[in-house]
């Protein structure tokens, strides 16, 4: 029964997939997700029905549109793949659920967004507030189903519901302060308005608490797809303190995640993210600075996939 149920779960991830290429595709182009039918984005020919099978038209049509042989972009079978995938990662991890019914839309919606934000480095606020509302509601199920006595001070501050509104605020508050820091040294935003609504939203998702996990684990992530170039750029340029800052919180970042595992009192907690958050401000006004004064272009790469990347690990994990 696991195996049918695995098998069945990434079929439908996989078909799901399909339809998120169109919602990314069409968000881009201003089309409606609904209309017209599936059509090559070359010759606009409408497809076959079986020019529209998850993974297995890609093969059959060896990469190729069916009219036009113009290369089908390889976008479509990796977000099938790994929809089915996290399909029925989701699945084996919370079973049937009320919690698998909010996980999947919620999946959904953190690969559309990344897939607009890796395409054409755009974040589309009705995502966002599509990710918001699912952890919203969620939130609010899980608040009403917990036994009520009565309202005291330990259940206003204390329950699903409030955590998810603290973390779309706690989201909106340190993106907003990440991103204007580059207006006094650089005299530009640090980062698009598009990854402060994607925080709001991981915020009401997963509450301000599993937030700050996603927002250094991203940073984890966002440093090591871009560590490489970068780390070679400060050191042709001889941009020491940069690159010790960049190194301090790097490891500062893996030892706080390391020690949830072993439990912190609230006092210590408290410390540790303000701790986190200074090194991460001062490392990020050593960058721009940087930026500034050598106008070097260093390798782009939205933040936006590294939070989406972030948030789905904590979902599974």
């Amino acid at each position: 029964m696991l195996i049918v149920a695995v098998f069945f779960m990434f079929i439908i991830g996989l078909c799901i997939g399909s339809f998120l290429n169109v919602v990314v595709l069409r968000s881009l182009s201003g089309e409606s997700i609904a209309f017209p039918a599936s059509k090559c984005p070359k010759c606009q020919t409408a497809l076959l029905w079986w020019h529209n099978i998850p993974i297995i038209s890609y093969i059959i049509l060896k990469g190729k549109c069916a009219f036009c042989k113009e290369p089908i972009s390889i976008q479509y079978p990796i977000l099938e793949l790994i929809t089915g995938i996290i399909f029925v990662l989701v699945g084996l991890r919370f079973g049937v659920s009320v919690t698998t019914l909010f996980a999947l839309p919620a999946a959904s919606v953190l690969l559309v967004i990344a897939g607009t934000d890796i395409r054409e480095k755009v974040v589309f606020d009705r995502h966002t507030y599509i990710l918001a509302a699912i952890g919203l509601l969620y939130a609010a199920i899980l608040t009403v189903s917990v036994p009520f006595h009565g309202f005291n001070k330990v259940f206003l501050l204390n329950n699903p519901l409030t955590s998810s509104l603290l973390g779309v605020i706690l989201g909106i508050i340190v993106m907003e302060a990440a991103a204007r820091l580059g207006f006094p040294v650089a005299g530009t935003r640090a980062f698009g308005v598009g990854d402060t609504y994607i925080a709001a939203g991981l915020g009401a998702m997963f509450g301000w608490l599993t937030l700050i996990k996603i927002l250094a684990l991203s940073l984890i992530i966002q440093v090591i797809f871009t560590l490489p170039v970068f780390m070679r750029k400060l050191i042709q340029n001889e941009d020491w303190k940069t690159l010790i800052s960049l190194s301090v919180f790097f490891l500062y970042v893996i030892g706080f995640l390391a020690a949830q595992n072993a439990g912190l009192n609230i006092a210590v907690y408290t410390a540790c993210v303000i701790v986190l958050a200074a090194i991460g401000l001062y490392t990020c006004k050593q960058i721009l600075t940087g930026l500034k004064e050598k106008q070097d272009e260093l390798m782009y790469l939205p933040f936006g996939p590294a939070m989406v990347i972030a948030a789905l690990i904590i979902m599974l994990l």
